[in-house]
């Protein structure tokens, strides 16, 4: 995640999952998010934002975040973007998502 803000920081999925639940985890540095969208491969291009903690600190995990996505294929997740920037350090913190089906 890089110091500055962004808002285009996207972690595509080279094969269409369906996705549950995911958590986040903050790793070299401290994360300060101010958003999170899922989107889901349908016809329309469907996608759902995320409540999601505004910061995260290095090492901490957050709590299970639900996604509504079913078993249909058309719901699977084929991306996910992010819009933060890294705190509290002089290097860039990585952002780990953990997914749950």
């Amino acid at each position: 995640m890089p110091r500055n803000e962004t808002n285009d920081l996207a972690l595509k999925l080279p094969v269409c999952r369906i996705v549950k639940r995911i958590q986040l985890s903050a790793d070299h540095g401290d994360l300060q998010l101010s958003g999170a969208s899922i989107y889901f491969k349908a016809t329309r291009s469907a996608s759902q934002t995320l409540n999601i903690p505004s910061e995260i600190k290095e090492e901490q995990t957050t709590d299970w975040i639900n996604i509504n996505s079913d078993n249909d294929n058309k719901r699977c997740v084929s991306k996910i973007t992010f819009s933060g920037h890294t705190v509290n350090s002089s290097d860039m913190a990585t952002l780990k998502i953990i997914g749950d089906d």
